[in-house]
C-alpha cells in the first residue's frame, strides 16, 4: 500500500480512519470488533470509514487504537494524520502547483463574478451599455468559474 497512514483526522476524543483496505467488510469488522472495548465506533464498509469517539481524558488511547488500527491494516502506526486531512481552523495546506493555479484562477473568477453583477445591477437605472458590458462581464467570469469545475458541474 502506498498509504503510509489511515489516520485522516486526529482530535482530542475523535479519530476518523479512512482507507481502501477498509472496503473489504471482513477487515472493517475484525477492526470494529477489536475497537470497539477501546472506543464507540461507527463506520462505513462502503467508503473504507471509521469514526472513533472517545473519552478526551485518556491521553494513552490514541496510541492503543493505533496498535490495533496496525495489527489490521499494513500502515505506519506512527505517522501523523494524513496531509489530505481537513485542516485545523487557521491553518491551511500546501496545494500542488497547477491545483495553486486552478484554485487562483477560480477564487478570481468569482471574485470578478460577484463585482459585475453588483456593476450590473448599479446601472440598471442609469446606463444600459454599462449595464450590459457588466453583465457579458459576469457571463466570462461565470463560465470560467464552471469551467474550472466541470468535472463537478456535469456530473
Amino acid at each position: 500500500m502506498t498509504d503510509k497512514t489511515a489516520f485522516v483526522s486526529v482530535l482530542p476524543g475523535r479519530i476518523r480512519l479512512r482507507h481502501p483496505l477498509l472496503r473489504d467488510t471482513g477487515r472493517h469488522r475484525d477492526l470494529t470488533a477489536r475497537l470497539l472495548p477501546l472506543a464507540q465506533v461507527e463506520g462505513n464498509p462502503v467508503i473504507g470509514s471509521l469514526l472513533l469517539r472517545f473519552d478526551p481524558a485518556d491521553t494513552g488511547m490514541e496510541t492503543r487504537i493505533r496498535a490495533e488500527v496496525a495489527a489490521v491494516l499494513p500502515i505506519d502506526p506512527s505517522a501523523p494524520a494524513s496531509p489530505r486531512a481537513s485542516p485545523h481552523r487557521g491553518t491551511r495546506i500546501a496545494l500542488p502547483q497547477p491545483h495553486k493555479a486552478k484554485w487562483q484562477i477560480n477564487r478570481a473568477a468569482k471574485i470578478g463574478a460577484v463585482a459585475s453583477m453588483a456593476v450590473s445591477l448599479a446601472a440598471l437605472g442609469t446606463s444600459r451599455k454599462l449595464h450590459a458590458q457588466a453583465g457579458a462581464l459576469f457571463v466570462m467570469m461565470m463560465l470560467t468559474h464552471m469551467a474550472t469545475h466541470w468535472r463537478r458541474t456535469f456530473k
